[in-house]
């Protein structure tokens, strides 16, 4: 691997100030099947005539931003990312950036693994614009240090990947805070999954209607109201399935489940195995006590 000459880059891309890279890298075979990869990597300054116009490349495209603006303009939304702000693309989509000031940043293509699965997951429930990311910038600084060595660890460089991808996907370093219309809900739920409750139930002790809450707290969380409790609701049967010597029947009563056959299938859904396997298979205890 090595630095594509200096004069290329300025040939093919006008207005950058400073570059280093572009760094190419040719992901192994197992790499392609197995890991998250990155082909091409660099750390810009651009000045603000710095423009890209591209569609139909098959790749996505990470950016973090350490200094100025640059303005996205995607699938028929324009958004400026500053200081601090991430942005993610799908190359193969139609899209355009530019400077609007001075502006340094890191980006990377990168594919693999569950890249497409991680893309469409931020375009369905968070965005592509992850604003003050301030505790990401060490990630891409790891991986811009990997790839200026000439021959990287496609392991590690994995593992760098996935953590960015990882970290947007839990919202650390996320600047806004969980709305008080999510977190009463998840209170309530948390206090009385026991009980049988309806939507309606859950969206009162939220203060909104049934349908608001089911938009804000999918477009939040991921979840639905009902997913979440459903979650609530295995997390404590887990705990009684390991703790206790309570019998299927009164774990699904206790926790909710419609029935214990709904709480079987559930399970099953959730873990791999039924309740009593999972029992045997961690603990060696069955209905009949340890």
């Amino acid at each position: 691997m090595r630095q594509i000459p200096e004069e290329y880059v300025v040939k093919m891309e006008q207005n950058i100030l400073d570059a280093e890279g572009i760094f190419v890298h040719t992901p192994s075979a197992f790499a392609k099947d197995n890991l998250f990869y990155i082909r091409l990597e660099a750390l810009y300054t651009c000045g603000p005539r710095y423009e890209v116009r591209r569609s139909g490349l098959d790749s996505f495209l990470l950016f973090f931003i350490k200094e100025g603006e640059l303005l996205f303009e995607y699938e028929g939304h324009s958004f400026i990312a500053r200081k601090k702000d991430i942005v993610i693309l799908d190359c193969m989509l139609t899209h355009r950036y530019q400077a609007l000031t001075r502006t340094e940043f890191y980006w990377f293509h990168f594919d693999g693994s569950a890249s497409r699965a991680y893309f469409n997951h931020f375009r369905d429930n968070k965005g592509l614009h992850f604003r003050e990311q301030r505790n990401m910038e060490e990630n891409f600084v790891l991986i811009h240090d990997l790839m200026r060595s000439g021959c990287p660890d496609e392991g590690i460089l994995s593992v760098h990947v996935h953590r960015i991808l990882a970290l947007l996907f839990s919202s650390v370093g996320k600047s806004i805070a969980p709305s008080d219309i999510v977190a009463l809900a998840k209170v309530y739920m948390d206090e009385h999954y026991m009980e049988k409750l309806s939507a309606e139930q859950i969206a009162e002790a939220s203060r909104v209607s049934t349908s608001h809450l089911f938009r804000v707290f999918r477009k939040e969380t991921g979840l639905t109201p009902y997913g979440y409790l459903t979650n609530v609701r295995m997390e404590h049967a887990m705990k009684l399935l390991l703790n206790t010597a309570y019998s299927v029947e009164e774990i699904a009563e206790y926790c909710a489940f419609c029935s214990s056959a709904n709480f079987i299938r559930a399970f099953r859904q959730s873990t791999g195995v039924t309740p009593r396997s999972f029992r045997k298979l961690i603990s060696g205890i069955t209905s009949a006590g340890p």
